[in-house]
């Protein structure tokens, strides 16, 4: 397959494995996905006591939404690209607080200042812009506003375990993830998503340019998972 952000090509692709992108989620990270979502969460909430508005961008399913009840929120939105992942999404959160929203992450139809915390869940290396993309979620976050992001990242320093990892994560896992989401291509993409990405400094960075202050790193995986946590400044 031809690599590319696309994001008419990004929103089909989600769209056509949705019906089994939870499972494989949970399945080929050992069951840790929702573990890191919820290392995240517990920190969120050590460092500030109210998160009235959330915004789960790149929201897919909603399991990081799902985490982000903790913090008792008043309201979330949950902004994809993919119209078959709010569905999932929609089914999962509860109603009353839950608003999904069809959207981009560069374009936002969002009020400036509006949001107390935002969070992505495994989307920004899927954003075709990215600088544009983390100017946009500054512009809907309030000053002083937190910014999470858990993401697989290119390894600082590679080593046997992360070179191990990666010849696994290049070799066999497309070709069980294609097969079970009987999909061509989806799962060959997310390895040249993670191959394509930068690491965890130059994401720093970017952020830092964009006007927020990195709080927290964690590394959760290798090097390569990694959690973000940001506040604008």
């Amino acid at each position: 397959m031809k690599y590319t952000k696309n994001k008419e090509f990004i929103g089909n692709m989600f769209d056509e494995i949705s019906p089994t992108y939870d499972k494989l989620n949970h399945l080929l990270s050992g069951y840790q996905d929702n573990r890191w979502r919820r290392g995240a969460v517990k920190y969120l909430a050590s460092i500030s006591g109210r998160y009235d508005n959330i915004l789960d961008l790149a929201s897919g399913s909603g399991d990081l939404g799902m985490e982000f009840l903790e913090l008792n929120p008043k309201r979330i939105f949950s902004g994809d690209l993919s119209l078959e992942m709010l569905k999932i999404d929609k089914e999962k959160l509860p109603n009353d607080i839950n608003q999904p929203v069809k959207t981009e992450a560069e374009h936002l139809p969002f009020k400036t200042g509006y949001f107390d915390l935002c969070g992505i869940g495994f989307g920004v290396r899927n954003f075709e812009h990215l600088a544009e993309c983390i100017m946009e979620i500054s512009r809907v976050l309030k000053p002083g506003g937190k910014f999470v992001t858990i993401e697989m990242f290119k390894p600082l320093k590679a080593n046997i375990a992360n070179r191990s990892f990666r010849l696994y994560f290049e070799k066999v896992l497309p070709k069980i993830g294609n097969r079970m989401a009987k999909s061509e291509y989806a799962y060959s993409y997310l390895f040249e998503s993670v191959d394509n990405f930068i690491n965890i400094a130059e994401y720093s960075a970017i952020l830092q340019k964009c006007g927020f202050k990195i709080l927290k790193t964690k590394n959760n995986f290798l090097g390569i998972v990694n959690s973000v946590f940001a506040e604008k400044l």
